[in-house]
């Protein structure tokens, strides 16, 4: 399935991202237990502040046409990635995603990836950062007691 990856456009895709972030699964494995859904205005929020740290993408798959799916962030200190249509996810969405992250960061010149908070109890994520070559670089508890890793995977 083709995927790729375009500039997010403010405020317009805010109001696409609306079920990805009110889905308990998505909200679960990216934030944690027990985290409220999203509104607009946080999303809108969220958007801004990964937009001031890095490149902010919504992921688009190819079925009939281009379908948002989800969106990532390409930042040297932080890749989230979240495919919030769970029609497409485990369906190696995410697999092409980081490859075309790593194409991207490469282009940029970096030396390195870093993904820095995967929980441990996300194991969805973990395999699909060790699968391409991410390598655990520690392991840190946070404020509500649950236990994350940070992956690095060097580009050179």
């Amino acid at each position: 399935m083709p995927v790729r990856l375009r500039d997010l456009i403010l405020p317009d895709d805010v109001e696409i991202a609306i079920p990805w972030y009110t889905d308990a699964e998505v909200l679960y494995f990216s934030e944690g237990p027990n985290v409220a859904p999203f509104d607009y205005n946080r999303i809108e929020k969220m958007y801004k502040w990964l937009s001031q740290r890095g490149q902010v993408y919504i992921i688009e798959v190819f079925d009939g046409g281009w379908v948002p799916v989800g969106d990532v962030t390409l930042c040297e200190e932080l890749i989230p990635i979240v495919v919030g249509d769970n029609r497409y996810r485990r369906r190696g969405v995410g697999s092409r995603v980081i490859e075309l992250l790593i194409e991207k960061a490469k282009g940029f010149g970096w030396s390195k990836l870093t993904a820095h908070k995967i929980f441990a109890y996300n194991t969805p994520s973990i395999k699909l950062f060790e699968n391409h070559g991410f390598i655990k670089t520690s392991s840190e508890t946070d404020e509500d007691g649950h236990e994350f890793f940070r992956y690095e995977r060097k580009l050179n």
